[in-house]
């Protein structure tokens, strides 16, 4: 190949010559001119065994605290080469200490009704003026106990007004569990709940699953009433979000609940539930344990 190269031969004398058909020896020629894989972009370098080596020592050199980024710009430094940190990670994995599993979150079923509730709001637009709905729900049955779409931004009086009238239909929940959002830490929703002894629940900050079922129900109910106004439903928002409210609590069947719809859900689970007073004194000692064995603000 080298002297018909040389000799600029055509391609089909060589490959007479050499007892092979033009394409193959035409295909053989394009792989051996072609960039060799390590060089193609985006594609990791092949580590040579003694730079391996180096970068295993420099990693124990400096007590397991430079990761692969840092291997990576000191390869560069030290003209060692240029290597991904993916490639570089590879080189240092059985010297890093493994991971320690988290523990799975610690999840409670709610199993009757009027046990625990839970109060989210989410926004809508009307006629270029922003309206906020608010909507209270059972736990353990998904049902809307009541809703309030307030004309703009909903205040701690619309608060306080929806969740009086839903404790005077259905009774007032052990416990109600809402967002860290200032409206419900107001002297008034505070008030209001003393008043009918239930327990205040705050979810975590920034920590939405905390509050996931409530969350999950205002996404269908978004979802609803986008789909009705997009197929043309008129009427006024809160005629659409009424028929939402209907459809997710009366017509639904709900695989989440076994195919009862919510109503029935909450039928179905209503029980006996424990005396206010021995469950508020069961929380405080457990609260107490728990900010007894808290080392840091964090864990408080």
């Amino acid at each position: 190949m080298d002297l018909g190269a040389k000799m600029e031969w055509p391609v089909e004398v060589m490959a007479q010559t050499l007892g092979v058909r033009r394409r193959a020896l035409v295909r053989w020629q394009e792989r051996r001119q072609a960039p060799c894989p390590s060089c193609r972009r985006g594609r990791p370098q092949v580590i040579d065994p003694m730079v391996r080596l180096t970068i295993r020592q420099c990693y124990m050199q400096h007590f397991g605290q430079w990761g692969p980024r840092v291997l990576a710009q000191w390869c560069r430094r030290e003209h060692i080469g240029h290597y991904s940190c993916g490639a570089i990670a590879e080189v240092i994995v059985d010297l890093r200490p493994p991971k320690e599993p988290q523990a799975p979150p610690v999840r409670y079923e709610v199993t009757a009704s009027n046990a625990m509730w839970s109060e989210d709001g989410t926004g809508f637009r009307q006629n270029g003026r922003k309206r906020e709905l608010i909507v209270v729900q059972d736990e353990k049955s998904r049902k809307k106990m009541n809703w309030k779409l307030a004309p703009g931004p909903a205040t701690s009086a619309d608060v306080v007004k929806y969740l009086r009238l839903a404790f005077c239909e259905y009774g007032a929940p052990l416990v109600l569990k809402h967002d860290n959002d200032g409206i419900f830490h107001t002297p008034e929703v505070v008030s209001l709940l003393e008043q009918y002894e239930v327990l205040d629940l705050t979810s975590p900050p920034g920590t939405p699953r905390y509050n996931g079922k409530q969350e999950r129900s205002m996404r269908d109910i978004k979802s609803y009433e986008r789909a009705m106004r997009k197929s043309g439903v008129g009427g006024s928002l809160s005629d659409r979000i009424r028929a939402t409210m209907q459809d997710l609590n009366e017509d639904r069947p709900r695989p989440v609940l076994g195919g009862l719809t919510a109503c029935e859900s909450y039928e179905e689970g209503l029980m006996a539930l424990p005396a206010r007073g021995d469950l508020r004194k069961a929380v405080e000692k457990r609260e107490r344990r728990i900010l007894a064995r808290a080392s840091s603000r964090v864990e408080v």
